[in-house]
């Protein structure tokens, strides 16, 4: 009967260290539990701050791409002036050929 009984006490001494075991691993994992929720929200606020970091750099790519057809545009429209200036001397020089050369010669020489 003595060793019955001292059995049942060492069984009831194991289990009540299992159940203090088992609650000390149970507050070891609401720890972990917490800081991985934590971890997850401040993820979640970074995946944000991404989302909104990739919508900044698509929006100025964006300008930038308006900015290079407007500036291939105004590098057309310089091209074409010059090529109009190039024609307007063209024919301004062939004005200025046919007319004479000693022009200034004779309206000075009326004064004489």
């Amino acid at each position: 009967m003595y060793n019955l009984t001292s059995q049942l006490n060492q069984c009831q001494q194991t289990i009540q260290q299992l159940m203090q075991q088992t609650q000390l691993a149970s507050a070891e994992y609401q720890r972990m539990l917490q800081q991985e929720q934590q971890n997850a929200q401040q993820l979640e606020l970074l995946a944000q701050r991404e989302r909104q970091a990739v919508r900044v750099i698509q929006t100025a790519l964006q300008g930038h791409q308006v900015a290079m057809q407007q500036m291939q545009q105004v590098a057309q429209a310089c091209a074409r002036i010059e090529q109009n200036l190039a024609q307007l001397n063209t024919v301004n020089a062939g004005i200025f050929a046919q007319q004479p050369q000693n022009q200034f010669y004779r309206s000075s020489s009326l004064y004489q």
